[in-house]
């Protein structure tokens, strides 16, 4: 492994205050302040460490990826951009920027708030230099009908070296891919007269602007997985013949240069030699370089630039891909790096590069545009799916018959923690046992028995296997919950239709067509597993308050590279089975708390377009349960989120929001979860209640309609779904509320009232915390 010095000890720091972690973490290489530890929205986590350098400006090292639910591991040792390397057409200047000049020091840019807009500024010797910023990114996917916004965690500097301004940028993906580029703009540099515009192009009379190109180098030190001594580079390539494409990976033994060739489609990675993910795959990173078609091959006194690609046994002597220093007897730049030595067992470089051609125009004065150059390094194997999707494989859909009656179980959860010992289940009902019948290599998935159970706020769930549980490729390990007891209604498979998924320790909210794999994010359950049993618990409000389930577990092997698959009850899949379902009961507690639920956010797009509450948890679905002429108000969903300032709130109906009876979709706030103040219907005291876009507040005696205007909502409709927001001081900041829908069709013309939470349910009202 190789060594690495840094201006602070924070191993050491920790070790003397006695904070010493008990697990690896990449802040045991950096003092606090030069340490980046980003989660993404979807629970995706980056965390690495930073230092400042003259020459390189900004060096990333020991960057770590943790996938949702997954495990933490390194990526790279090392990053650093290499060198910028700026020939010009008519041979008067060719600029080393990094090594001769420098984009650190006096050459770094002190950043500004408005450059840095919703990030946070990295300080430096008294000097903001790096931006750190979480935004969103193109789609992470898009499927059937289930998408998923992407999101990137981003960190620049940005250094101005003549008339140039460096932006390198480094793009950390919740999927795990690294986008390293670089942006230049500021002005052009060089001019000529029209006696040399064979090299470059007219701008004005007789003002020549003189081409060039920005090759730039990055300098990789791969530790997958936090090893370097295992990991080895193969070269990609693809032929194609009659009509076939043909791949072959060619593993490199010895250092090599080499160069993109388009006709082949070629890339490289780099694979860990002993890491492999759940389904037996070696796990490793592809370099792609989608923009070095214009590579610049200089003279022979830059035999650097002849190959866009190279590796390089790990030395500390060699920083820069030209003008290196030779001192301690290395080279001075990357051809000379590759001399033979093998990379067998050793610690390995790649030293990537693209080109950017830059031809002058006339809006390039006087302030030319930022031009950006990336390379892409993307996760091949490094999971065993989509890290950012629960969806599971095909699994065979079912025309369900008409449900079978079956035996009831309700349990009082009362008692009951998440710790992954189900000894406090032993008095409670379980669905009975389920045969030991999974046999076959990678088939380590085969249920023993399964648990529900309630209290007044939470639904417990509990499930033992008879290996133990395999959390990496936990997304194998599901439940289907039908919270409307109807076939015909949610994602039809057996003989439900089901409404909710657990997959692993994530509830999923099923938004298809009854065939259509789709679902949305509900929320992260607590969870615990314990060797061979897994305990799990999530708010009832997140099943709408749903009063039975019918529900079946699904074990799929394919998670752990097996083939076999395991259902329970048995006969889940079969028309003619007696149980086709297990059907629980909710238990109806004594009493009820106020856990709910908690969505904090930075401030929303009021807009009506409630694709940013996509990872926000809903209060959950209300049925479809309303009918007549002119009752075109049904409750479907609702949300709550807040921020430092603000209440958010949303709700999707089943027609579209009609604005000219608005005074119908109301929502009753009871912010001191009391029902004995406020306007009391019986669900809850309401202090609050929005209609339509105006809040009131309840001035009479608790049965009396007196109501006063606290103001209007910032409101956004658009077809279905309406969203607004308000100051969270109107509501008197209150640390908790309870809330409930009220829907009354007389706004339209109608006779039917639709409750959400429904008047069966208990309790019959949404609990909501801030914090």
């Amino acid at each position: 492994m190789k060594t690495i010095i840094y201006s602070y000890s924070a191993l050491a720091l920790l070790a003397i205050s006695g904070f010493l972690p008990n697990s690896v973490q990449a802040a045991e290489f950096c003092a606090d302040q030069y340490y980046v530890d980003a989660t993404l929205p979807n629970q995706s986590r980056w965390d690495m460490c930073w230092e400042h350098r003259n020459r390189e400006g900004v060096v990333l090292h020991h960057i770590h990826y943790t996938p949702p639910n997954g495990q933490r591991r390194m990526v790279l040792f090392q990053a650093a951009l290499a060198q910028i390397h700026v020939p010009y057409d008519d041979n008067g200047a060719r600029y080393h920027d990094v090594s001769d000049y420098g984009l650190g020091g006096n050459y770094m840019t002190t950043l500004t708030s408005q450059e840095c807009a919703g990030g946070e500024l990295l300080n430096y010797s008294g000097k903001n230099i790096i931006c750190k910023q979480v935004s969103a990114r193109d789609d992470a996917y898009s499927a059937d009908g289930d998408r998923l916004q992407g999101d990137a965690l981003n960190l620049f500097s940005v250094s101005a070296i003549g008339a140039y301004n460096y932006i390198p940028e480094w793009r950390f993906l919740d999927d795990g891919a690294i986008e390293p580029s670089v942006g230049a703009t500021g002005a052009l540099q060089r001019f000529g007269t029209s006696s040399i515009a064979q090299h470059g192009w007219l701008l004005a009379s007789d003002k020549i602007g003189i081409a060039h190109l920005h090759n730039f180098f990055w300098k990789l030190d791969f530790d997958l997985g936090g090893t370097g001594s295992d990991d080895a580079v193969e070269e990609i390539n693809y032929t194609q013949s009659n009509g076939k494409m043909a791949r072959t990976n060619t593993r490199f033994t010895t250092e090599a240069a080499r160069s993109v060739d388009s006709a082949q489609l070629r890339s490289w990675r780099v694979v860990d030699t002993n890491l492999k993910n759940a389904k037996g795959l070696p796990m490793s990173y592809e370099i792609q370089l989608p923009e070095s078609g214009q590579r610049d091959v200089g003279p022979t006194s830059e035999p650097f630039t002849h190959n866009d690609f190279y590796v390089t046994k790990q030395k500390s002597c060699e920083l820069f891909a030209s003008h290196n220093p030779t001192t301690d007897g290395c080279a001075d730049n990357l051809s000379a790096f590759v001399d033979g030595e093998s990379i067998v067992g050793q610690d390995i470089v790649v030293w990537p590069s693209t080109t950017f051609y830059h031809m002058p125009r006339a809006e390039d004065a006087p302030r030319m545009d930022a031009h950006w150059s990336h390379i892409r390094i993307i996760p091949r194997d490094w999971h065993d799916k989509n890290p950012l999707s629960n969806s599971a494989e095909t699994t065979a859909v079912v025309t369900p018959p008409p449900p079978p009656t079956n035996g009831t179980v309700s349990n009082n959860a009362s008692g009951i923690s998440v710790n992954g010992n189900l000894s406090d289940w032993g008095s409670l009902t379980s669905f009975g046992a389920d045969p030991d019948e999974i046999t076959g290599a990678n088939n380590k998935l085969n249920w023993l028995q399964g648990w529900v159970a309630n209290d007044a706020e939470r639904v417990y769930l509990a499930y033992q296997t008879k290996d133990a549980i395999d959390t990496s490729g936990f997304w194998g390990y599901q439940a289907y919950l039908d919270s409307d007891s109807s076939a015909t209604t949610g994602y039809k498979t057996g003989a439900l239709g089901a409404d909710y998924l657990q997959e692993g320790a994530n509830l999923w909210r099923y938004s298809g067509d009854g065939s259509s794999w789709s679902w949305t994010y509900q929320g992260t359950m607590d969870s615990k597993v314990s060797g061979n049993n897994a305990e799990f618990s999530f708010p009832r409000s997140w099943l709408g308050n749903s009063t039975e389930l019918r529900l079946m577990f699904w074990g799929n092997n394919a998670a752990f590279g097996g083939d076999a698959k395991d259902v329970y009850p048995d006969g889940a899949f079969t028309s003619t089975a007696t149980t086709r379902y297990f059907t629980y009961q909710m238990h109806v507690p004594t009493s009820t708390g106020t856990t709910g639920i908690t969505n904090p956010v930075s401030p929303l797009s009021v807009d009506g377009n409630l694709n940013d509450w996509n990872n926000l948890t809903s209060f959950g679905l209300d049925p479809n349960d309303v009918s007549g002429a002119n009752n075109t108000l049904d409750w479907q969903e609702g949300w709550m989120a807040h921020s430092s300032n603000d209440v958010y709130l949303a709700y999707r109906t089943r027609n579209a929001v009609d604005t000219n009876g608005f005074w119908g979709y109301q929502v009753y706030l009871d912010t001191d979860s009391n029902t004995s103040s406020g306007y009391q219907n019986g669900a809850v005291g309401a202090e609050y209640m929005l209609e339509g876009s105006t809040l009131w507040r309840y001035t009479g005696d608790g049965s009396s309609w007196s109501w006063v205007v606290q103001g209007s909502t910032t409101v956004g409709t658009s077809g279905q779904t309406a969203e607004f927001s308000l100051p969270r001081s109107w509501l008197g900041n209150p640390s908790t509320l309870r809330v409930m829908f009220r829907g009354n069709n007389a706004a339209f013309g109608g006779t039917a009232e639709d409750a959400y939470p429904n008047d069966t349910a208990t309790p019959r009202y949404f609990a909501y915390r801030f914090q």
